[in-house]
């Protein structure tokens, strides 16, 4: 069960770095799969811990949870960058749209035509 854990954690630490690469990259559009694949790497770790009645601990997962740790912090902190850039860009968007509205013709009227409004 040691060996499982020790291998979905070694996963676990490839999909962390996966994330990091794809943030750092740009590539935002991939992060969510990689999330998902994450948790369920989670989730079975979890289930191997509610398998054997505890946590299942050894100096090899000691180390593998001190460098998650590390990558960890890293993802935190460039989801809240790349957060903040897709909000000014959302704002941004939404401002452009408003001073492009404030231009458009309210009424509808066509354009170069003549309404006699005596008749």
């Amino acid at each position: 069960m040691i060996e499982e854990k020790e291998t979905l954690l070694k996963q676990y630490f490839e999909l962390s770095k996966s994330i990091l690469n794809a943030l750092h990259q740009g590539e935002v559009e991939k992060v969510p799969v990689l999330i998902e694949q994450r948790e369920v790497c989670i989730s079975t770790i979890d289930r191997l811990d509610a398998k054997a009645g505890m946590v299942l601990l050894n100096e090899i997962i000691q180390v593998q949870l001190t460098e998650l740790s590390v990558y960890e912090k890293e993802i935190q902190n460039q989801l809240k960058q790349t957060m903040k850039k897709l909000s000014n860009r959302v704002r941004y968007m939404q401002n452009e749209q408003n001073l492009r509205s404030q231009y458009e013709d309210r009424i509808s009227v066509s354009k170069g035509v003549f309404y006699d409004s005596k008749r």
